[in-house]
């Protein structure tokens, strides 16, 4: 009889192994939308069918923020919804990249998901490239699109003017902060579910910087971050125009960045010496 029992407890354990090894991965994808009445249709009507032809894989989650929209995007996606039960709609009044990111992580963080991350809703990165990105966090805490690694595929050209500033940007960042990231704007990332629990609530950008800033942190906390070559296509209708007052904006957010997290800098020095202490 104990023989027997002993049996039926090792199958069920093996059976609850197997079932945990073949669940698919809960992914939280977050859409920052700003007016995007035009292209927030067809990039739904591409991103929801390629990652439901995926559920044996993958089980996803869309959260669209619309952030101090005065055109047509939240219907859109209302009715859109009513179709995809996995598609959830936050509609703010308060503007801005940074903040609807913050608040689409914080809003993902109350169920538990696997990974949690955002793409931009202008489709320059398509889902099979972002399902690529997905399969690159096996061994880190996150993995980011990058448009100037090798491997990378950039269609069509971009203008020489965008090109070179992202790219003076990108070098000026990685001397403010030593980071080794090639491209900290590209807009596709993901991260682990613990990533975005320690560092979303911290967020303070509520722009365009909200990427260096998450990356910065992520640098703090010792997150192992992976760049990955992705393929990327510029695409009309951006809301981000190249100016004198972003350039300043731009300029002006490393320092800015700092400032707000001068006492978690000191916390983490703190820590570290406490170690070696220990040691």
């Amino acid at each position: 009889m104990k023989k027997l029992l002993f049996l039926l407890m090792a199958q069920c354990c093996f059976l609850s192994v197997q079932l945990c090894l073949t669940s698919p991965q809960k992914v939280c994808i977050v859409i920052p939308a700003y007016n995007e009445e035009k292209r927030i249709q067809p990039m739904l009507g591409a991103y929801l069918p390629y990652f439901e032809n995926c559920k044996n894989e993958l089980d996803v989650t869309f959260i669209v923020v619309a952030n101090n929209c005065s055109d047509k995007t939240v219907p859109i996606c209302k009715k859109i919804q009513k179709n995809h039960p996995n598609l959830e709609v936050l509609n703010l009044k308060q503007g801005g990249k940074g903040f609807a990111l913050k608040e689409g992580y914080l809003h993902a963080l109350h169920k538990k998901y696997d990974l949690i991350g955002f793409v931009d809703a202008d489709m320059a990165t398509l889902p099979q490239y972002f399902h690529d990105l997905i399969k690159s966090t096996k061994d880190c805490d996150g993995a980011i699109a990058s448009r100037y690694v090798p491997g990378a595929n950039v269609w069509p050209k971009r203008p020489w003017l965008r090109k070179i500033g992202g790219k003076c940007y990108n070098w000026v960042l990685r001397k403010q902060f030593n980071l080794s990231f090639k491209d900290t704007q590209c807009g596709a990332k993901i991260f682990t579910y613990d990533t975005i629990k320690v560092v979303a609530p911290d967020l303070q950008e509520t722009g365009w910087a909200c990427d260096l800033e998450f990356l910065y942190l992520c640098q703090l906390e010792k997150k192992n971050i992976q760049e990955v070559a992705t393929t990327w296509s510029d695409q009309p209708g951006s809301h981000l125009q190249v100016s004198s007052k972003l350039i300043k904006d731009f300029l002006a957010s490393p320092s800015r960045i700092k400032k707000h997290h001068k006492a978690k800098v000191q916390q983490k020095k703190l820590e570290k010496k406490k170690l070696k202490r220990k040691k």
